[in-house]
């Protein structure tokens, strides 16, 4: 005896069935990530819902981002390898690891 298993997908929102090929929707909203399963029609009018709000907003720094590191350098700050090295052989007490102290960081943009 055969046996034959057929995954059907349907959209999230209607319960309508989804063409093959259809993907996923991600998106966040308010610091939460989401996913959501939408047919065409569907997508196509939650992307001219948001266009207003998309063309008016500006990207962050953890849009840009790829990888789940943090690091200053994603927000524009110097290299933290660079800054402890620097402040090390400048005789300040850095710690190895977590956030640099504010006067470290001052006294190493003032030198560079």
């Amino acid at each position: 005896m055969a046996k034959r298993i057929v995954e059907h997908y349907v959209s999230d929102l209607s319960g309508v069935d989804l063409p093959e090929g259809t993907t996923s929707l991600r998106f966040a909203f308010d610091g939460r990530s989401y996913e959501i399963d939408l047919t065409p029609q569907e997508r196509a009018d939650f992307e001219v819902a948001i266009a207003r709000y998309v063309a008016a907003a500006r990207p962050t720094a953890s849009s840009a981002r790829s990888g789940s590191g943090r690091s200053s350098r994603s927000s524009g700050g110097p290299d933290p390898k660079a800054v402890r090295a620097w402040a090390r052989d400048h005789g300040h007490d850095v710690p190895a690891r977590g956030r640099i102290p504010a006067t470290i960081l001052e006294a190493y943009s003032a030198a560079h």
